[in-house]
């Protein structure tokens, strides 16, 4: 596995807690610090997963679409990077 495989799928992996934990907060406590800390840490999460994707080297254009999406973007980035490292 690349650098570059290996940055993407932490990222990824980070991202996808993030929302999960933003979404959990949301559905019960609602708790306005864990919001105000959590929520820019979440978008800077998505836009680094989104930049790498985007102009990392020798990627599928799979890979590419997939870290765009919202919300979907950390499992999307996931599945296609083990997808990616399987065949290189």
């Amino acid at each position: 596995m690349t650098g570059l495989l290996r940055t993407l799928g932490v990222l990824s992996v980070l991202e996808l807690v993030s929302v999960l934990v933003l979404l959990v907060n949301l559905a019960t406590v609602h708790d306005e610090a864990l919001a105000h800390v959590l929520g820019p840490a979440h978008g800077a999460l998505y836009l680094a997963v989104a930049v790498i994707a985007l102009f990392g080297r020798d990627l599928t254009a799979r890979t590419r679409i997939g870290a765009l999406i919202p919300v979907l973007s950390g499992p999307l980035t996931m599945v296609n990077v083990r997808r990616e490292a399987k065949s290189a």
